[in-house]
């Protein structure tokens, strides 16, 4: 931590951190005692080894009280809030976020309902033909393995593990590779059509809806969870007027 030597950053800094310095703090409290308890059942530092024990744990609670508190207040001068000089840079006080507009939720609000209807039966088609491309190259994948139950009793111990580390391999980099495609093809669209279908068809308490991992955190957990947010999309399509 690098601390430049002004006097007029200190003279303003150093009161607005002292201010925010907890000095009554629980854990840092707990930890000095605990220190000082643990100083007491070993032998004690040189210079107080032939002092009282209740001296013992008071000097050493003391010093790394003391320590802890001018530590912390060296980093409330450094980036503390409302420390003039010292802080690092952050956005301004009251400084509005910037929010970033989907242009592709834009253009669904023009799109008419029988056109957004057939945009999404269409996704949602893509969607399952996509996984079910994906589930039979990777069937392809372990039927060139070689099979565990053929000549079982010919091969070792050692050759099976290195079988069933193959086909664990071969399941990591698959889920890999589809979750990666279907985040980068589906996971923006099917989230601007399922928020833009819930607006028109006035669906408010969200909480009611199904979950849909593939739609809410592009997670692809279960057996068909790309079909399931296909099906779930192709049901809210289909009842828009």
């Amino acid at each position: 931590m690098k601390i430049s030597i002004h006097p007029e950053k200190w003279r303003k800094s150093v009161p607005r951190a002292w201010k925010q310095t907890q000095l009554l703090h629980p854990a840092k409290i707990a930890s000095c005692v605990t220190i000082a308890a643990l100083n007491l059942l070993w032998h004690g530092h040189g210079i107080l080894r032939s002092s009282p024990s209740a001296v013992r744990f008071a000097v050493v609670a003391v010093v790394c009280y003391g320590v802890t508190t001018i530590a912390e207040l060296l980093w409330l001068v450094y980036s503390g809030p409302s420390v003039t000089g010292f802080e690092s840079p952050t956005p301004a006080a009251g400084a509005a976020p910037v929010a970033v507009i989907d242009p592709l939720v834009e253009q669904l609000k023009e799109l008419p309902p029988a056109e957004l209807r057939d945009e999404v039966l269409q996704l949602a088609k893509e969607m399952k033909s996509f996984e079910a491309v994906s589930d039979r190259e990777f069937v392809n994948t372990l039927a060139g393995t070689k099979p565990l139950d053929a000549a079982l009793d010919a091969i070792t111990e050692a050759e099976r593990d290195e079988v069933l580390d193959q086909q664990s391999l071969e399941l990591m980099e698959h889920n890999l590779r589809t979750w990666r495609a279907y985040k980068e093809r589906f996971y923006r669209p099917a989230r601007a059509f399922r928020n833009e279908l819930r607006k028109r068809l006035g669906i408010r308490n969200v909480n009611n809806e199904p979950r849909i991992p593939a739609l809410d955190r592009a997670e692809l957990t279960g057996a068909k969870p790309i079909a399931q947010a296909a099906d779930y999309l192709a049901g809210l399509a289909r009842r828009l007027k």
